[in-house]
Formats: C-alpha cells, structure tokens, sequence
C-alpha cells in the first residue's frame, strides 16, 4: 500500500509538473534501423535500405536522413573490418533523431582490433578551451592485449569555429591489416556567457541539496571546510532537503515551480532528465573542457578521462549530443552478503561443500539452512534478548536467503534470465522491454523458489539487512553503499556471527548473461546565481570528484570510487585488505564490512550495466517491484501472469501508452 500510494503521489507533481511546461516540437522518428548488421566481403549494401523517418509536423522526412560517417569504400577492402555510423534526421525546427549502427564486414583476415571507450555523440562550445578527439579513447589487439592507441588515424575532424553537427571517423590498423573505424557524431554549440575568464575575490555563497544519512552529511561538511581552506571567499552550504532522493526531487520539483533552487543538486539520472527537460540545469561540458577551469589533462590522476567508462557513459547519456548535465557522487552496485559462520559449520559438518555462486547452486543446499536455523536463532537469541514470542516468529518467518530491493531484483534478475527491461527510443522516449518470455521465466524461477528466497516486506522490515544481523537469514543481497547496516553485533572482541561478501550470484543456465546493477546518484548544476557564483559551483563539483576527496569519501561510507587513479593508491589497496592504513591493524565492524563489499564490487565491475534514464523511469521502477513482491513473498498470493501484468499496465500509464 505504501509504494502504491507513493506511486500515485509521484505521478500526481509529474502531472503538474507536465502542465507548467510549454509545448514544444516533438523530434521526429527512425524507422527500420538495426544497429548491428553483419555482412560478407562482396556483399551488396546499402545504408538506406528499409530505412524511414516521420515527424509530427513536417510528415515524410526520409528524404532528410543522413549516414554520419558511413563510407563506402569500406565494401571494397577485402580485409574487412568493423565500423560505426550514425543514421541522423532533423525537421524544420532542429529537433533530431539518431542511431548509432556498427557494420561488421568479415573479409580475410581474423579481425583482431577493436576501439575502446569511443563516446560516440559529444559537444563543444566555441572557446571552451582544447578539444581532444581522443579523449579516453584505446585501441587495442586481442592477440597480446597491445596497446595501439598511438596508431589511431583521426578523419574529417572540423574547424571548431562554427556552430553545426558534423561527424569525424578514428581508424586503427595493425601490421597484419585488421582495423576497426568508429565515427563520432560532434555537435559544436555557440560561446556560453557563463563562463568567467577570472574567479572573483568576493565572498561568494553557494548551496548543495543533498537526501543522504549522517556519514555522507558529515563527509560533505568536512569536504566544504577543505574547499574553503583552497577557496578562502567561497562558502559552500550542506543542505539536507528530504529523508531520501525522491522527497528531494520533490522539493526541487516544487522549487521548479515558484521556490528557490540551489546552485548544486544531487540526483539519479531520471531526475535529471526531469530537471534538464525544464531547463533548469547546465551544461558542464564548457567547464570540462575550459582551460582555466576544467581538468587537468597532464595530471594522470585527475584527468577527466580517469573517470570510469561507465560514469561517463551514463551522465552523457541524457541528450543525442552527448553532453554532460551531471558528474557522478555516491555509486554502488549489489552484493552478496552471507552468515560465514553458518557456512563454516556446514561445510565442516559435510553438509555442503562451499558457498555457492549461482542461483541453482544456491538453492539446491537450501534445506540444509532450514535444517539448522532453529538452533542458531536460538543461539543468537539470547545475544539479543529476544522474547519467546520473538524467537518463535522468527524460526516461523525464516527465510535462507533475502534481497534488499524488490526493485533491483527485478531489474538485474530479467537479465539475467537474458531479457531486457527498458530501453529509450530515437526520440529518447521511454520504452518498457520486460513484457517478455524472459520475464515469464524469471518470475516462475523465483516465485517457484519463495520459501528460500524472499523481500523486507516478509517480515514487515523496510530492509532485509534488519534480519540478517539478527541471525533470521542467513544471506542478502544489498548496496554497497548500505554494506554496513548489515554488521552484526560486536561485543567483547567478537561478532555475533562472521560474515562474507561476494559477488552477486548469477544463472549457471545462461553465465553470458552475468549482470549486478550500476546506481547511485550524480550532482548537476542549477541555473540560478551569478557567472561567479556558478563558476564556484563548478569549482566545488572538480573537488569532490578529484582523486583525493574520492579515495577519502570511499573509505569512509563504503560507496565505489569513481576514479580509476582511485582503486591503485597503496591507502585503497590496504582498505580493500582488510586493515587500517598501518597496514597492520585489522579492520573491525562496519569498516571491515565496508572492505569486503568493495573487494567483492571490484570481482564483478565488468558486469555492471544501467539503464538510460527518461521521464517516468523512477516510477516504472517502483511498478517492476510490485510485481516481484507480488511473486516471491508468502504472505502475497499472486500470480506470475496478473504481477506482470500489473507492472505493463503501470509502464504503459506512465508512457501514456493507455
């Protein structure tokens, strides 16, 4: 009842929000394009082919498409290759659509060289500062995992003296002949006027909302004190403005509407979809790029391109240009936390013989915790005093294995079960993906097994980390960023039980589909104040993403750096062991937890995925689990059919697909 009613509230201020806005012209649509396509050397091709686009206002504008980047002496070199274009329409009034293809020509040679980390649309302002083709981009041969970045041929990249969309090509090619092109769509923009040339000496004041717990409130305070230790005339004000990201995005929707925003706000991305779409936000990309004030491309550990790939993928994502509306903050993923001690005595006992790492293997020694629990709730009962009554509701509600987020579940499970859950159209429309077979079989897989894996809603608890530290089950699957509320009891030198983490478990049925979720939030800058004041907001967003705040602020609340530069300080290496920084003392508690799930992250990073973020995403979210509560919780009595069908509708609402 409460995410339902949560639910109708959200949409309820989207609704309002909707109505203050003008109407704008919608961009057109592309119809037929597949972005894979793989072809043989002699092959007839043609980029057009079974290839519309219709706009609302002009109608049939097939004629306007354009193939950025595509070259057609790529089907004459009997090599082969892959290669990247971009099908680009615009209407009358600018509005655009575009897709990215990659066309993979198998000639003769084994092709053995691919282009790394190409963001494929980007931005730039006219005397911004240096534009770097290049930036973050490798290449690299598979046969000995060479670095040919040095190779890379750069094509047709324009003057940047004029505003316009135009498209430059990076090939590669290696001694054998293999080459991989990409062609990366560069949309050049006007001069900002916000952008000063010199930073005021002016007391200046500025103000972050944020709608975190103490440890990151505290974090964000003592980072302020630094910021004005280097900037003496800057005050930065921590502003706590909702008890969690949703109330905060209320509140900066309210202040959207008549009240007063703050020069620096933190957010998911589908909020800043939400704020970009009332134009509320800048763009960072003129910071990014300045030479006065954006980063340090000399310094390797705090050039804008040690922020991880995935990063920057996911906070360029909000636009067909590419640019940059927010910088990530506080980013986690899941993991798996278990009652070591029970595993223990079990493998010793020859009950089992390890922890399992999937689903299947997980399930199949289940019986063997149900098999034990009434003795350990006992055993811990007593550590934490609980009544008959508590210790009996607790043998009786006991489930092996739990998951903190119904949400989350849903949306990595159906990956896992090779499904897809939404996805944005040429239009960056929502699109849900998950009224699928997939889905079907995820759902039936889960709820077939509800007695062995369940949700906090269980046991009436708002997380399941609750129970876990008390011993009523024995594995869950949390945050990073919220490890530590799974610490259980330390008294006298000793856990009530040892605990573990490890990666998130996977299908053993399909392991190419190994997926564990990318969240957290990213911090934007407001529209509001002087050149000067938002220049300081500026200033503070590099401090906090800079090598030094991060390795401090992952150390202290557990969250994953977001710098590479960060994961090879000797101080993170030692934090990722298990001991203080002497190196010798171990860690204890919630900072040993901390420690363990970022050790287990750091097993699973090259699964991580995220979904693009639209208008409405948050609430489709909150549909999705719903439908898992409805199937894998006991005290529900649902069907697969009617719980999925329950999150369709809702995703179809939301869309205004009804």
């Amino acid at each position: 009842m409460k995410k339902i009613f949560i639910l109708i509230s959200v949409l309820a201020i989207g609704i309002g929000l909707s109505a203050c806005v003008e109407v704008r012209n919608t961009a057109p649509t592309l119809t037929g394009v597949e972005n894979e396509i793989i072809i043989q050397f002699g092959d007839s091709f043609d980029p057009a082919t079974g290839i519309t686009a219709e706009d609302a206002q002009d109608g049939d504008i097939t004629a306007n498409i354009e193939f950025s980047g595509y070259n057609s002496a790529w089907l004459q070199d009997s090599r082969g290759g892959v290669y990247e274009y971009t099908v680009y329409v615009e209407d009358s009034e600018g509005a655009s659509a575009s897709e990215t293809v990659t066309l993979t020509i198998e000639g003769s040679v084994e092709q053995t060289v691919s282009l790394e980390y190409v963001q494929r649309a980007r931005t730039y302002y006219i005397g911004s500062g240096n534009y770097d083709p290049l930036q973050g981009v490798q290449a690299i041969d598979s046969r000995d995992d060479s670095d040919l970045t040095e190779d890379i041929v750069i094509e047709g990249l324009p003057a940047l003296t004029r505003p316009g969309r135009f498209t430059y090509t990076l090939r590669v090619e290696n001694e054998l002949g293999a080459s991989a092109t990409t062609s990366v769509s560069l949309t050049i923009k006007n001069e900002v006027d916000y952008l000063p040339d010199t930073l005021t000496t002016d007391d200046i004041e500025i103000t972050l909302w944020h709608s975190n717990g103490s440890t990151i409130e505290g974090a964000l305070g003592l980072y302020a004190e630094q910021f004005n230790e280097l900037y003496p005339n800057i005050t930065v004000n921590i502003q706590k403005n909702g008890d969690n990201y949703d109330q905060l995005r209320q509140n900066i929707v309210s202040a959207i509407k008549g009240g007063t925003l703050p020069n620096i706000v933190q957010g998911y991305p589908d909020h800043v979809v939400e704020y970009l779409s009332n134009n509320v936000i800048l763009s960072l990309n003129p910071f990014i790029d300045s030479e006065t004030w954006g980063y340090d491309a000399t310094d390797p550990d705090n050039r804008f391109e040690d922020i991880l790939w995935n990063y920057r993928q996911e906070n360029s994502g909000y636009t067909n240009d590419g640019e940059f509306y927010s910088l990530p903050f506080n980013k986690s993923t899941e993991v798996m936390i278990y009652n070591k001690s029970i595993v223990d005595d079990l493998i010793e006992s020859g009950a089992i013989t390890e922890f399992p790492n999937t689903w299947q293997g997980l399930f199949e020694i289940s019986d063997e915790f149900f098999a034990v629990k009434d003795d350990y709730i006992d055993e811990y009962s007593a550590t934490l005093a609980l009544t008959n009554d508590e210790i009996e509701a607790a043998k009786e509600l006991f489930a092996p294995y739990s998951y903190d987020s119904d949400e989350n579940a849903f949306i990595t499970l159906i990956r896992q079960w090779g499904g897809e859950y939404t996805s944005i159209d040429s239009e960056r429309n929502g699109m849900y993906d998950f009224d699928s077979d997939e889905a079907v079989d995820m759902l039936t897989y889960f709820s077939n097994h509800r007695s062995e894996l369940t949700i906090a809603s269980h046991w009436r608890a708002d997380y399941a980390s609750d129970l876990f530290k008390k011993g009523q089950t024995f594995m869950t699957i949390g945050s990073t960023g919220g490890a530590y509320y799974n610490t259980p009891a330390f008294e006298n030198g000793a856990y009530l039980f040892d605990f573990e983490v490890a990666p998130i478990p996977y299908n053993a049925e399909l392991p190419e589909e190994r997926a564990a979720i990318q969240q957290g939030t990213n911090l934007s800058l407001t529209k509001v104040g002087t050149d000067q004041e938002k220049l300081a907001s500026w200033l503070f967003l590099k401090f906090l993403t800079s090598k030094e705040t991060q390795l401090d602020f992952t150390m202290k609340t557990g969250y994953q750096p977001i710098r590479s530069s960060v994961y090879e300080t000797a101080a993170y290496q030692t934090f990722l062991s298990g001991f203080e920084q002497d190196g010798t003392t171990p860690l204890e508690g919630e900072m040993l937890m901390r420690s363990k799930a970022a050790s287990a992250a750091m097993l699973q990073s090259d699964f991580l995925f995220y979904d693009p973020a639209f208008i409405g995403s948050s609430t489709i979210r909150t549909g999705v689990g719903v439908a898992f509560a409805r199937v894998v919780d006991p005290n529900e009595d649902d069907t697969v059919a009617s719980a999925l069908a329950y999150a369709v509708s809702e995703a179809r609402r939301i869309l205004g697909l009804t």
